[in-house]
Order: C-alpha cells, then sequence, then structure tokens
C-alpha cells in the first residue's frame, strides 16, 4: 500500500512539475483522502504556500511534522511558511500575532537572521527594547552584514535608542 501512495505522490510531483498545478493538487488530496500521509501533507503545504494560504500551509506542515518529527525538508518549509506569517501579520499591524510567528520560526531555525531582525523590530515596538537588543545581537553575531539595517531600526522605531559611535553600537550589541 505504501508503495501505492508514494507512487501516486510522484505522479503528483510530476503534473506539478509539468504545469498541472490544479490535477496535482487533486491527486494529492485524494491521497490525503485515503489517509496520513507526511508526503502529501508536505506536498500541500508546498502548494497551498505558493498560492499564499498561510493558514492551511501551516497545517499541513504540522501535520508532516507530526508525522514524520525531525525531517529537515519540512523543518526548512515550516519556516519559511511561518515567517511568512510573521509578514502577513506585520501588515495588519497585529503585533502579538507578529511575534508569535516569528518565535515559531526560530524554535524551527534559530539561525534565521531576518525573523531574529523582525523580531528585534517587534520587540521594540511593543516597548521591549533589551529583548529587541537580544534579537539583534544574535542576529549580528551570525551575520554581520546585519548591523546597518539594526542601527536603522533602532533610531526609527518608537522604542529604541540612536548610537552616534558605531563602535559603541557594536559595543552593546556584544553585550547583549
Amino acid at each position: 500500500m505504501t508503495q501505492a501512495l508514494d507512487a501516486t505522490l510522484a505522479q503528483a510531483l510530476a503534473l506539478f512539475n509539468a504545469g498541472r498545478q490544479s490535477e496535482a493538487e487533486a491527486l494529492c488530496a485524494g491521497l490525503l483522502r485515503r489517509g496520513e500521509h507526511p508526503g502529501a501533507h508536505q506536498f500541500m503545504a508546498v502548494l497551498r504556500a505558493g498560492q499564499q494560504r498561510w493558514e492551511e500551509a501551516l497545517l499541513h506542515i504540522e501535520r508532516c511534522l507530526t508525522l514524520r518529527p525531525g525531517h529537515a525538508p519540512s523543518i526548512q518549509i515550516a519556516s519559511r511558511i511561518w515567517f511568512a506569517l510573521s509578514l502577513g501579520r506585520h501588515e495588519e499591524h497585529d503585533l502579538a500575532g507578529e511575534q508569535a510567528a516569528l518565535l515559531r520560526t526560530l524554535a524551527l531555525q534559530p539561525d534565521h537572521v531576518e525573523a531574529l531582525v523582525n523580531l528585534g523590530i517587534v520587540s521594540q515596538e511593543l516597548g521591549d527594547l533589551p529583548a529587541a537588543m537580544r534579537s539583534y545581537a544574535r542576529a549580528w553575531r551570525l551575520r554581520d552584514d546585519t548591523f546597518g539595517r539594526i542601527a536603522n531600526a533602532l533610531c526609527s522605531e518608537r522604542t529604541g535608542a540612536l548610537w552616534l559611535d558605531q563602535e559603541a553600537l557594536r559595543e552593546a550589541l556584544r553585550a547583549s
């Protein structure tokens, strides 16, 4: 039975790659009606993410990870979906939702630099400068080219700080 399910999933992937997305989606949905299949959930998550149907994508990738914990490709997909959810929450001015989505992203991928910088910005917007500095410091340690964006965010947000000496800011990030 597993071979038949895998063959059906392979057929759905081939249809997708041939530009026949709706047929691929229908085949995959039929596969899921027959029972749980982590690969089918992963594929549906990718399809839904491509359609920017983030909540549905999230449900599928979470189900996939429940069935296949620790699966690296699924974790990468999940972190991209959670990060995309944070951007959507940002557009909606839902700071708590944005923060929660960024924290989920970082739980899956602790070295997600963009999520760390964005979490710093959200923390600032929420009035928590120490938390912002911790997020910024982690991002900067992982990728020092974030320094300019961090310096800009620190002086742009409602709650922040301005360093006239770049080395003093670097020292503050080292200490955070």
